[in-house]
């Protein structure tokens, strides 16, 4: 072979390989981007879930913080209870409505609604009731079955309203507080009278307990009534629910600092 000739002969050392994917490699690869993107995807609703729950919960959490902070306040400075419906106990019924109806001199001048406190002896005469501060008030929970109830405030002076008793069976007359996702309230009664205590390793005096604890304090009838002038504690029991059906459940203790002064 002459010079020439081996010049011209082609060869195939370092040749370029032109050939591309397969089609097996290619399904590989489309179905692993398909998993990265669904997973990115489930990822995303999720946060997005969470987010609108944290958000659902903290308006709740507001709700029934301005809620227990407005009935806290008030009954702190209540004079007497004067009405407790379907109080905590035995024959507490959840489908029923739940209240407290109770007098506190917000003003200071020694009367209830312009009407002189018993056993006072004051030197001015009484404020006139005043409706945009009512002193005998009520607080009124209406349970709605398979749905969140509402909680109500019922100036018991304002004109036409029925003043809540123990066998009231609506908030009639009331106007809604802040919380209006309200999925079940209830109000538990505790005295000080601690001698009265039957179980004295839980250290509460329950109304129940002043109930059967003889003619000083109670009646022995099952209801509470006259033993209302031994309770010095209410519990607030409040249960929230959010519009996605997340329920949140808050308690509080209240001491009754101007009860029987």
């Amino acid at each position: 072979m002459s010079a020439l000739q081996c010049a011209l002969r082609p060869t195939t050392t370092g040749a370029r390989d032109e050939s591309g994917y397969t089609l097996v490699e290619m399904l590989v690869a489309m179905t692993v981007v398909m998993f990265i993107v669904l997973g990115s995807m489930a990822l995303l609703r999720s946060s997005s879930g969470l987010v609108k729950t944290s958000s659902q919960l903290q308006d709740v959490n507001e709700e029934a913080r301005q809620a227990i902070n407005r009935m806290s306040r008030d009954l702190r400075q209540a004079k007497q209870v004067v009405t407790a419906v379907n109080p905590d106990g035995a024959t507490f019924d959840p489908t029923r409505i739940v209240a407290i109806r109770f007098q506190a001199d917000f003003d200071g001048d020694q009367c209830i609604g312009g009407v002189a406190l018993p056993n006072r002896t004051i030197s001015s005469p009484c404020l006139p009731y005043n409706s945009s501060n009512p002193e005998d008030v009520s607080y009124c929970f209406a349970p709605v079955a398979g749905a969140a109830g509402q909680l109500y405030v019922i100036d018991n002076q304002a004109s036409g309203v029925t003043p809540v008793t123990s066998t009231s069976t609506s908030c009639e007359g009331g106007q809604p507080i802040l919380a209006g996702n309200v999925s079940g309230f209830s109000l538990e009664y505790r005295s000080n009278e601690y001698r009265y205590d039957l179980n004295p390793s839980d250290g509460v005096t329950s109304w129940r307990e002043l109930d059967s604890g003889g003619a000083a304090v109670g009646n022995n009838n099952g209801k509470l009534d006259v033993e209302l002038a031994n309770i010095d504690t209410v519990i607030l029991n409040v249960r929230m629910r959010t519009p996605e059906g997340h329920l949140q459940d808050y308690r509080t203790q209240v001491d009754l600092r101007n009860e029987s002064q």
